[in-house]
């Protein structure tokens, strides 16, 4: 699978961006469990979606619902091998919507992904979609909760299903969203988050290092007596998302990103916890 590298205007966003992470990941707090720990009594639950099997390159969207009187806090989606990348994930009503493109050039699975839960939200998208030139990586599209609502979880909505997921992450009121456009056209796209006037806080897991061809697992784990509600990526490069969803235990969220480039990339991990 070949992949066009960052151009040279892309490389300067590109470190613009990994000065963003480094004051963020100094603002919010790394918090890894030293043993598994049982999921909180909160209500919010993880729902995967029924797994769609998605050919070599076809691109395709998968949906999951949550139950009558429940409705996402966050999302994401889940795939069954390396290849296949998240290129859309965003909450509709009660529904989580995932966009997955095969690039692993065999047959793959993919599903969406919900945490449910009881609570209101509000859904606030970018007003301002921004633009992507082909095989570039985006700026910066931020989306912010009114009042004094926090983000709970959030991602994404292109025009294109190449647009392939980078960084989607939250700090304070606002929730930031970095992607790569793979196609050979210009695209668009813009953030989408949840919010809630219950408090939520973010928290980061210790970054991870994946190796040219490889895909690596980042952890980020809540607080003791928290859940999380919805999650993200910290990525240091072009490690791209090939899935995102909540710990089995609710404790925390998982991120699985492959490193398609020559050499080695960085990825961190965020959790968005509650403890209501």
């Amino acid at each position: 699978m070949k992949w066009i590298r960052i151009p040279v205007m892309a490389a300067v966003a590109a470190l613009t961006l990994t000065a963003g992470i480094a004051d963020a990941v100094g603002r919010a707090s790394s918090a890894p469990a030293s043993e598994p720990r049982a999921a909180a009594p909160m209500d919010h639950t993880g729902i995967q979606g029924g797994e769609l099997v998605i050919p070599a390159g076809v691109s395709t969207t998968t949906l999951v619902s949550c139950p009558a009187g429940r409705e996402p806090s966050g999302g994401g989606g889940v795939r069954s091998g390396k290849g296949l990348f998240m290129t859309g994930s965003s909450p509709r009503g009660n529904v989580w919507e995932v966009k997955f493109t095969n690039k692993s050039g065999v047959e793959r699975r993919g599903s969406a992904f919900a945490v449910c839960t009881t609570q209101s939200h509000t859904r606030v998208a970018a007003d301002n979609p921004l633009t992507v030139p082909a095989h570039s990586q985006s700026g910066i599209s931020d989306v912010r909760c009114p009042g004094s609502q926090t983000p709970t979880g959030g991602g994404w909505e292109a025009t294109s299903i190449e647009v392939i997921g980078l960084r989607f992450s939250a700090l304070s009121q606002t929730y930031h969203t970095v992607v790569f456009n793979n196609s050979n056209a210009v695209q668009s796209f813009n953030a989408v988050a949840l919010c809630s006037t219950v408090a939520h806080e973010p928290r980061l897991g210790n970054q991870i290092t994946v190796q040219p061809g490889d895909e690596g697992v980042a952890i980020a784990n809540c607080d003791p007596g928290q859940v999380a509600s919805g999650g993200g990526s910290f990525p240091s490069g072009q490690a791209f998302i090939g899935a995102s969803r909540a710990l089995p235990n609710g404790t925390g969220w998982q991120i699985t990103a492959e490193n398609t480039t020559g050499t080695p990339q960085k990825v961190t991990a965020e959790a968005i916890c509650t403890s209501s």
